[in-house]
């Protein structure tokens, strides 16, 4: 369920209010207000599902809205500030959401700034790189991978009679044994091949993509395939570092945001414009910024340890 940014606005102006040692009346505003939208309460267990992993803090505000009395702390201030920060952010778009159901309930994930390894039931290997997530589907028919977020680079055991599927809502990437690179971007997917080849299908569209070659894909069809380095792209992902060629900006830092400890605001498409090319550290956001700040003309600017802002430079 996508949460307007309204409701994520006042559900964490509510957050703050509730930090507060609320009165009867406030705390009876506040029930009112939940039962009013089920996207009332969603909106509140989303913020604080959000922010909860940054820092080891009570759920106050929702105890609160239930008449518990929970004492005043240095965490519960602290709770207050995250609030804030998230308020500060919702501007810029939550669609950003760090920790949305689907990433909680995907059967394999991985947290901010992790990456990991796994081996799939079939034989084949499956690598994620930070915040990514995926649903399994193994039966005696199909192999399906369903990509819920983040960047996987998929190593794809042989089965003739079994096709390995890589979906995500942007159409579907079909192979039989193959090495290849899928990531989920805000309104795109990207494929990078590293070995053999793999069919790709979007909107109507069907193209096969060989190795060497990668391609985008969203609800509209397939991009043209540019050329990629897959020895490069497989090295850069041991490494842990971000091989940018020709890429937006928002596109960039929505990459950089599966690695950053805190929330990082930026307006989407007021940066699409500035083209970056670039060998990022994904293993030290604060570093990569620093570096595209130093060659762009953008803004990183910090007001919590939790929040960062990317901004255009002022004239």
């Amino acid at each position: 369920m996508k949460l307007p940014a309204a409701v994520l606005r006042q559900a964490a102006k509510w957050l703050v209010r509730m930090d507060d040692e609320p009165d009867a009346e406030a705390r009876e505003a506040f029930r009112v207000w939940l039962t009013a939208d089920p996207a009332h309460l969603k909106a509140v267990q989303a913020l604080q599902g959000s922010l909860a992993p940054l820092h080891d803090l009570p759920s106050a505000p929702v105890r609160a809205a239930l008449g518990t009395v929970v004492p005043r702390s240095r965490a519960r201030r602290s709770l207050k500030v995250l609030a804030i920060a998230a308020l500060l952010a919702i501007p810029a778009g939550l669609t950003l959401q760090q920790f949305p159901p689907a990433y909680l309930l995907a059967d394999i994930r991985t947290g901010v700034g992790q990456w990991s390894s796994q081996q799939l039931p079939d034989g084949s290997r499956i690598q994620l790189d930070g915040r990514s997530a995926v649903d399994l589907q193994f039966d005696g028919q199909t192999r399906t991978l369903r990509l819920v977020s983040g960047e996987i680079l998929v190593d794809v055991a042989k089965d003739a009679s079994r096709p390995f599927l890589v979906l995500t809502e942007h159409g579907s990437v079909r192979a039989l044994g193959t090495r290849f690179v899928v990531e989920r971007l805000g309104e795109s997917t990207r494929l990078a091949m590293i070995e053999s080849s793999t069919e790709v299908k979007s909107a109507g569209d069907s193209v096969t993509v060989p190795a060497g070659q990668q391609v985008q894909f969203d609800g509209h069809g397939i991009q043209p395939a540019q050329p990629v380095d897959g020895v490069g792209l497989e090295q850069a992902w041991n490494a842990h570092q971000l091989v940018i060629r020709e890429q937006p900006l928002n596109q960039v830092l929505e990459r950089l945001a599966r690695h950053h400890g805190g929330y990082l605001s930026y307006d989407a498409k007021a940066l699409a414009g500035l083209k970056v090319s670039a060998v990022l550290p994904a293993d030290d956001s604060e570093r990569a910024l620093r570096l595209l700040a130093r060659s762009l003309p953008i803004q990183v600017e910090h007001y919590t340890p939790w929040l960062t802002r990317v901004r255009l430079e002022q004239k």
